[in-house]
């Protein structure tokens, strides 16, 4: 009797998970996002494992099945369970993530294999089997056990090195042995030296933390407690709390000197995480990709370690914004179907898709870095991009409207509600419109940012405001006078279809707004120079004529005079 296991991943997985998986529905859990592209590959990688095994793949959506869930007691997001003929046999409790997944699927496949074998042999007892026979389905079982051992062991060793950097999203505490470790390595790591009584130290905790989770992924952050570990501190010459300092680069570590807001904080941290291409290992791809929504790849079969110095150079100007990375993986060549007469060739992942860019040539030139930056500024930009320090100049400070979703972190409905409105505007996106820029604002990191330009005070409901950069005014209602809202998209399309026509509010003060006239002045004079220095010319002419005619003594005898001289005769 062949047992029927699915393995099911409670969250949104729909769009995700290959086709010939068993699609239950689903929708956005935000927490098992960045384990969707591992669940991904592995139902594909281990598709053939329905006929092989009988062992098949399902996603359920627990925010339309909730009841179903509830009754099955899923807790948090995600949540992979295995089933058999019906009835659930176990939560699997390990990582959410592929190499993990994997050996936990083969050992049940060989469990349930050894089961099937044993209940044969029960069921043809009567049959003669001979001490040979036995012995050698021993031999084979223990191989197959041996083998499975191996593979979880090298795959364990292959994890360690696969690991992205900061995995929790988390401010580790560190001890006077990582300091160690970390001081004589390469890797990036953001340090926080501080002390418990600090009140300084006490305002930044909770900055220092929402910093940790938006880097995760990207770049290691740390604290080091200086009242349980002065020496270390007296290492690093700290002087005053709280010291930031960034390890990792050749030399001495970098310390931070600006503001401790949580924006030029990760400015720093971005612009000081190693160099601006990441050179990519085998296998390493996809789990960086995981957690990023778009990525620029340099795919090559080059023998240098580093990316040509174009590459390099284009990378600098994204710093932030997007991640650069570069591969001669092979595995990754097929995945996006290139052949090596295809290489060199750079690539925009992102929305589940690939954009490549047309040109081959990366010879280090003007021309060269002025098209490729000029593409990936085109392309920049995801379904939805997510506001942060590295994009923050190029969206808000644009020539395209924005629309952008003000949402607390942790409210995902709000977060697909809205997803699903720029890719519904996307599909109606026509050649002679204006593009549209659809962002999303993380609440708690950008809360004085729109409170002081938009006027959205600290709540807990999302809010929709339209944002045109280049006149530095703000919508926030439709043509019927209606504030936007995600649960009426209609408003918001029309809207952006008649900007022109809708009542914006300037998010400039006073003397920004004359600061901002100036600036537009000077710039129109040194664009139209020609127009301009005919212009005072006149100008000048005319205050001349004036100046010599009306008050000639003020000029003395420096310029002549256009007033007529008085004639006068005398008598002798």
């Amino acid at each position: 009797m062949k047992l029927f296991p699915v393995a099911l991943l409670i969250g949104y997985l729909a769009h995700f998970v290959n086709a010939k998986s068993v699609e239950l529905n689903a929708d956005n859990v935000n927490d098992i996002i960045s384990s969707a592209p591992d669940w991904k590959k592995l139902s594909e990688d281990l598709d053939s494992l329905a006929d092989e095994s009988n062992f098949h793949f399902g996603t359920i959506d627990c925010s339309t099945q909730g009841d179903l869930c509830d009754e099955h007691d899923v807790m948090g997001y995600p949540t992979v369970q295995l089933w058999e003929n019906g009835e659930k046999v176990e939560q699997y409790k390990g990582a959410n993530m592929y190499d993990p997944l994997t050996v936990y699927i083969k050992q049940r496949i060989a469990s349930t294999s050894n089961a099937e074998l044993e209940q044969e042999v029960v069921d043809e007892e009567e049959d003669e089997i001979t001490p040979f026979q036995i012995e050698e389905t021993e031999k084979e079982n223990k191989e197959a056990k041996e083998d499975l051992i191996n593979i979880s062991v090298q795959q364990d060793e292959e994890e360690k090195d696969l690991v992205l950097p900061n995995p929790g999203g988390i401010s580790v505490n560190l001890d006077e042995e990582k300091m160690k470790q970390i001081a004589s390595n390469k890797v990036p790591w953001f340090i926080k030296f501080y002390a418990p009584w600090c009140p300084h130290c006490k305002s930044l905790a909770p900055t220092w933390i929402e910093m940790a989770s938006q880097l995760r992924g990207q770049i290691n952050v740390g604290e080091v407690n200086c009242d349980a570990l002065p020496a270390v501190c007296g290492t690093y010459d700290i002087k005053g709390f709280p010291t930031l300092k960034m390890f990792g680069q050749n030399g001495e570590p970098v310390q931070y000197a600006s503001d401790r807001s949580l924006i030029s904080l990760m400015k720093f941290a971005n612009a000081h995480a190693g160099p601006p291409v990441k050179e990519l290992k085998a296998n390493e791809l996809d789990r960086y990709l995981s957690v990023t929504d778009i990525a620029l790849i340099y795919l090559h079969e080059t023998k240098e370690n580093e990316a040509p110095e174009l590459i390099q150079k284009v990378a600098s100007q994204f710093t932030g914004a997007i991640p650069f990375y570069a591969t001669k993986d092979q595995e990754t060549f097929k995945k996006f179907n290139l052949a090596p007469s295809d290489l060199p060739v750079v690539l925009i992942v992102k929305d589940d898709t690939h954009y490549m860019y047309p040109n081959h040539n990366f010879e280090d030139s003007k021309l060269n870095r002025e098209l490729l930056a000029q593409w990936v500024e085109k392309e920049q930009y995801p379904l939805v991009s997510k506001l942060a320090p590295g994009n923050q100049h190029s969206i808000l400070q644009g020539n395209m409207p924005v629309v952008i979703n003000v949402v607390n972190a942790k409210d995902t409905i709000s977060q697909s509600k809205f997803r699903n409105i720029a890719n519904a505007w996307s599909k109606s996106y026509k050649a002679d419109q204006n593009k549209i820029i659809f962002a999303q604002m993380d609440r708690t990191m950008w809360k004085d940012y729109v409170r002081d330009k938009f006027k959205i005070q600290h709540d807990e409901t999302a809010k929709i405001v339209v944002y045109d950069p280049p006149s530095y005014t703000y919508f926030a209602k439709d043509v019927n006078n209606e504030h936007f809202s995600i649960d009426r998209p209609e408003g918001l399309f029309l809207g952006l279809k008649n900007l022109q026509k809708l009542k914006g509010q300037s998010t400039l003060l006073a003397h920004q707004k004359i600061g901002v006239s100036i600036s537009r002045s000077i710039s129109w004079i040194f664009a139209h120079w020609f127009i301009s220095f005919l212009g005072f010319g006149i100008l000048a002419s005319f205050v001349y004529r004036y100046m010599t005619f009306h008050s000639p003594k003020r000029l003395g005898d420096v310029l002549p005079s256009f007033r007529p001289v008085d004639t006068y005769s005398h008598k002798d």
